[in-house]
């Protein structure tokens, strides 16, 4: 029933040594840090790097990078284009780390700039070319330029009752 004890064969316990220096090469690493024997404060003592990145450029890292809002209203601005000029606004406020939502952006403000050419050369046209500057130009040139209306067409002469009326042309 129960098992009788078995006697340790030839080997000996040994206990556990870590590996030791000259497993992993001829001596230890210089730059590993040191016990100080000074009894005190910390014992283990680590400068801190010099050039450390600022706080916002660190946490700027686990930030994302999405340009769906400056999508958005790329596309909607083809409906209604004075949101392009949001996404301009947009752009300005971008900061430099955004580099997709910067190119994004950068489309809404040449978009924009675009529409705002076409508004002018648009409005443009219509003030010097079609009525507005040169109607008024020329009506000083011919003399009326007096500011009245310009004269009613006459009517058409009337027709006798029995008379037939000429076919159209």
């Amino acid at each position: 029933r129960f098992m009788a004890k078995q006697k340790k064969g030839p080997y000996e316990t040994v206990q556990y040594q870590p590996p030791t220096p000259q497993v992993f090469g001829n001596q230890a690493p210089m730059d590993l840090p040191t016990l100080s024997s000074g009894g005190g404060g910390s014992s283990f003592s680590m400068d801190r790097p010099r050039s450390r990145p600022k706080l916002a450029d660190r946490l700027a890292v686990y930030e994302d990078d999405n340009p769906r809002c400056q999508q958005i209203l790329c596309v909607a601005g083809i409906i209604c284009p004075p949101l392009w000029l949001v996404g301009a606004c947009l752009y300005l406020r971008t900061p430099t780390t955004k580099i997709m939502t910067r190119e994004v952006g950068f489309k809404n403000f040449m978009l924009s700039g675009l529409m705002l050419v076409a508004l002018i050369a648009f409005f443009g046209y219509h003030t010097f070319f079609s009525g507005g500057v040169a109607a008024a130009a020329a009506g000083t040139a011919s003399g009326r330029g007096n500011g009245a209306a310009p004269a009613p067409k006459p009517a058409p002469p009337a027709q006798a009752p029995g008379a037939e009326a000429p076919p159209p042309r």
